[in-house]
């Protein structure tokens, strides 16, 4: 999947940065700058990606060694 930051200014100056094919925190990373540029967001919306863990993260936890 591509990924890409869209960044849309209306006629009346709104300014609107989306992202796609991101996931988890690697949304907010990718339009930080972009951000940080704008100014502070009015709102901010995350959309389901943003919930989805990165297939190349996993927590894993093993209890007790097995050993006696």
């Amino acid at each position: 999947m591509s990924r890409r930051i869209h960044v849309r200014v209306s006629p009346f100056g709104e300014i609107t940065v989306e992202d796609d094919g991101f996931q988890g925190k690697g949304c907010e990373a990718a339009t930080k700058a972009i951000e940080d540029a704008l100014g502070k967001p009015r709102a901010r919306t995350r959309k389901p990606d943003f919930w989805r863990q990165s297939q190349s993260h996993r927590n894993e936890q093993q209890l007790g060694g097995g050993e006696s």
